[in-house]
């Protein structure tokens, strides 16, 4: 039994030893991978890699994420669930408030849907219903386009001979302000609908037969006016013209041409006239 005690302690000290010797041989492997000879000698260099450009590149991912507040959104019972709009912020969120229309919600008690004024579909052109206050389906917009074509403010105030404070008035008639299509920097674009800026003009005019004898009247002022201009110019170019060539006349040389000589009675004496009106007299020998 004490043998076997002895032999335990021994064993049991042998193999913390090689414990030891591993450990001092895993730890020197380290060190020299980690120290790479240079080509002026051995210089230890950094043991940390540097990271790879795919490496700088994962790392400069920003992944954000998104969280969805479900208290504030709104169950359309059609199969879509949308979130309720805050106040804008910022002016590019103005911006997208006016560009981003939503599709109004499908009531499941048919109803409850706002239905086209010519044909009774619930496919109502949300655009129409927000900015004109009707309901008209695409389908019947495009079929009827002289009712429910848009207009631009230029045609409006030519066309219809309305005003620029007229057309401004949204409340009067409504107008759907969009970008200009020629140039981001350039005003933007107000349409009318056909119908509404007729219904406005009529009630303005009297009637269309009123609208077309004013259109007729202002036109022929207009006439008038150009004619009156074209006159006056042309007066004032005569003038200059006029003066120009006395002028002309002016400054050129004048050659005397004398006419027959003519006897002075009682003198003796010859007397020649020009055409300017100067005379010579002169004697004979």
């Amino acid at each position: 039994m004490p043998e076997e005690t002895t032999r335990s302690v021994d064993e049991i000290a042998r193999i913390a030893n090689n414990r030891a010797v591993a450990k001092a041989r895993l730890e020197q492997r380290n060190i020299t991978k980690a120290v790479e000879p240079n080509v002026t000698g051995s210089v230890p260099v950094n043991a940390e890699a540097k990271p790879t450009a795919v490496q700088r590149k994962r790392r400069a991912i920003d992944l954000n994420y998104c969280e969805y507040n479900f208290a504030t959104m709104k169950d359309t019972k059609g199969g879509f669930i949308l979130e309720e709009q805050g106040m804008p912020d910022s002016k590019k969120q103005k911006h997208e408030e006016k560009t981003v229309v939503y599709e109004p919600p499908i009531d499941l008690v048919m109803e409850n849907n706002p239905r086209c004024e010519a044909c009774q579909s619930i496919d109502v052109d949300p655009h129409f219903q927000k900015h004109f206050r009707i309901e008209v389906c695409r389908s019947c917009k495009d079929k009827h386009s002289e009712k429910y074509s848009l207009l631009t403010k230029t045609e409006c105030r030519e066309d219809y001979l309305l005003t620029e404070s007229e057309l401004r008035d949204s409340s009067r008639l409504p107008h759907w302000e969009r970008p200009n299509p020629h140039k981001s920097t350039y005003s933007n674009m107000l349409l009318y609908l056909r119908f509404q800026v007729e219904k406005f003009a009529w009630e303005k005019w009297g009637s269309p037969e009123a609208l077309d004898r004013e259109f007729e009247s202002r036109e022929r002022e207009k006439k008038e006016r150009k004619e009156k201009k074209f006159k006056s110019k042309l007066s004032e170019l005569r003038k200059k013209t006029r003066t120009s060539t006395w002028q002309r006349r002016a400054d050129e040389t004048h050659v005397h041409k004398f006419g027959e000589p003519q006897l002075l009675e009682g003198t003796g004496e010859y007397k020649q006239t020009c055409a300017c009106g100067i005379s010579n007299i002169y004697e004979t020998l």
